[in-house]
């Protein structure tokens, strides 16, 4: 195996505008706006979601030529068949959703499936009755709206792939007359309607041994503490999730909350905060502190001796050495970060390294691990393992997908400390999860960056604008994401587009915050083709009006490790779309092969790209 390199890529110093939900095509779009009363402004504001009953939001954004059709269907409804054959029909070109009006079947488990059991959602669509119809192009314009015809439907999705108007585009749906049972006067309470939020987006956080300051598990907790809960989620603050929804592919672990959760909040407060009767079944807890998310690791790796955090003073920077002692080399399917002191930890990075390198720096280094501030600064590294912030999820990184680590290769766990005004004790552990099938596809990371030797923010300028392209040499899919700057980034923004000429938007961070940095996973892999380019934006704020910025007076900034200077990275997580490291005689030249097709040099001392 090779090791892995992290190149940035020079781009020129100006901004590109920013793109929107889905960038318009030469032709226009067909279909007619929604009228005002069904969906509302939250439409044109963005596309929209739903929650489906397993709790992930389901995006009712089309793909790129094609069309999303929403179903509203009573409970076992065989025209839910229909959805599949219709994605069949337009592999790629159709999302389909399914909303089943009134009771829920006992056996309706899917992602895509919403639960309308009052018709609100159907109301809110014009939908009036099982089976429905619609199907949605563009940024939220409505091509088709009737019964739910699987002929008419075909058409109309091919109408959208094609760029016209269907031949019917509306016709009165003849079903089952949907009720309006009305239940939005219905007082919301916690066991039937705030515990479910609470336990699909605050809870990761919001228990003990975690990164939030207060529990969220019971009732008790959650009552007290109402008009906050109303108040920060009204205002976005929590819970803590900086990427802007609907803009770009769908996140694994998107956490914040549809504009319905916060009203519900909102209400729950203002009506006193009660319990409500039992539900039953009762939703199991959250894992008691110190038991693995993912289940018991393959591979524990623990820091050799607790380290103590001083009281006061600034950010600590550590690296610690975890040798792994393995006899054969490994394929890892999934990491797990277990902080011992969440009070102080900050986050955490990991490299691997198989040269000794980080054991030289530690011998040579009194205490446990040596300072560091970005893992080898000036030293070849391996590869990436990626890193961990506060709520961060542990996640497999998906049938087939591995990270090769080496015989007898070390972990080396940066771990940054934040003195919190009392000396504190810290041992951090690693949970690593070996592959049980064959890993056919292995996970590298490259990066789009500004250049470092041009890169600069001057003194006292609000408003810094910098942008970087990554050129996409052979057919890759991405699979995370993860944006850094440090503290005086304010926005973010990277597109993909692609040799047609079209733009797909891939993240956008409007109120960047170098205390919430995470890596994104996305739910389904995205096919970025040859020929591709990524585009990545940024601006900053060096003026002595913005409030994080850690010089006063403002001064100028360059490229530099140290949180007072700066950066630009997008890291991707990529896996190359043709690779089958199963067939024999296989060999992972992924990296290799995408920097000579390139045409870059990959450097073999000095690593581009850092870990704050």
């Amino acid at each position: 195996m090779k090791r892995l390199i992290l190149t940035c890529v020079l781009a020129a110093p100006a901004c590109a505008a920013l793109v929107v939900w889905l960038s318009p095509s030469p032709r226009a779009i067909p279909g007619r706006p929604l009228a005002p009363g069904l969906l509302g402004k939250s439409f044109l504001d963005g596309p929209p979601a739903l929650r489906a009953i397993d709790g992930r939001r389901v995006d009712l954004r089309p793909p790129a030529d094609g069309a999303t059709v929403v179903a509203f269907l009573a409970a076992d409804d065989p025209a839910a068949r229909g959805l599949e054959r219709l994605r069949e029909a337009f592999p790629g070109r159709v999302a389909t959703v399914a909303a089943i009006v009134g009771p829920l079947p006992p056996d309706a488990d899917e992602a895509a499936v919403v639960h309308d059991p009052t018709g609100a959602i159907a109301r809110r669509f014009g939908a009036t009755s099982t089976p429905e119809a619609l199907v949605l192009v563009g940024e939220g314009r409505l091509l088709y709206q009737g019964p739910f015809d699987l002929d008419e439907l075909r058409e109309a999705v091919a109408a959208a792939c094609a760029g016209v108007e269907p031949a019917v585009a509306h016709r009165p749906a003849t079903g089952t007359p949907i009720v309006a049972a009305d239940a939005s006067r219905r007082t919301p309470t916690y066991t039937q309607d705030v515990e479910p939020i609470l336990r699909r987006s605050c809870r990761d956080c919001h228990r003990p041994g975690e990164a939030a300051p207060f529990p969220l598990l019971t009732f008790a907790q959650a009552a007290r503490r109402s008009r906050d809960l109303a108040e920060v989620t009204a205002s976005r603050f929590m819970p803590p999730w900086k990427p802007t929804s609907g803009f770009g592919p769908p996140p694994l672990h998107d956490r914040t909350l549809l504009p319905d959760e916060v009203a519900t909040l909102r209400a729950w407060a203002d009506a006193g905060a009660p319990e409500g009767p039992p539900v039953a079944p009762q939703p199991p807890e959250p894992a008691p502190p110190g038991e693995w998310a993912l289940g018991t690791p393959d591979l524990i790796l623990e820091m050799p001796e607790p380290f103590e955090i001083p009281a006061a003073g600034g950010d600590v920077y550590r690296c610690f050495v975890l040798p792994t002692d393995l006899p054969e080399a490994r394929w890892i399917t999934a990491i797990e970060v277990k902080p011992g002191n969440p009070r102080v930890v900050h986050h955490t990075f990991a490299y691997i390294d198989v040269r000794g390198l980080g054991r030289s720096r530690d011998e040579a280094d009194e205490g446990p691990g040596y300072m560091c501030f970005s893992g080898f600064t000036g030293d070849s590294i391996f590869g990436a393992l990626g890193g961990w912030t506060p709520g961060n999820e542990p996640h497999f990184f998906g049938e087939g997908v591995g990270q090769n680590l080496p015989m007898g290769a070390d972990v080396v766990l940066q771990v940054h400390y934040h003195p919190v005004g009392k000396v504190e004790r810290d041992r951090t552990r690693l949970g690593i999860h070996f592959a049980r099938k064959p890993v056919k596809k292995a996970l590298q990371w490259v990066s789009a960056c500004a250049d470092p030797a041009e890169f600069v923010l001057p003194a006292d300028d609000s408003d810094v604008g910098w942008k970087a392209e990554l050129k996409i040499p052979m057919d890759v899919d991405l699979h995370a994401m993860t944006p850094h700057m440090h503290m005086l980034g304010r926005t973010m923004e990277a597109r993909v587009e692609t040799p047609d000429g079209r733009s797909r938007p891939l993240i956008r961070i409007e109120d960047w915050d170098f205390n919430r940095q995470d890596t994104y996973f996305l739910r389904e892999p995205l096919r970025i083709p040859e020929g591709s380019t990524v585009h990545l934006q940024a601006r900053y704020d060096n003026s002595s009006a913005n409030p994080r910025n850690p010089s006063r007076p403002p001064r100028e900034v360059r490229w530099g490790e140290g949180t007072n200077d700066d950066m630009m990275i997008l890291f991707l997580g990529l896996t190359r779309a043709d690779q089958d490291l199963t067939r024999p005689g296989a060999v992972d030249d992924f990296m290799e092969e995408f920097f000579r097709r390139a045409g870059v040099a990959p450097a073999d001392e000095t690593p581009t790209a850092s870990a704050e």
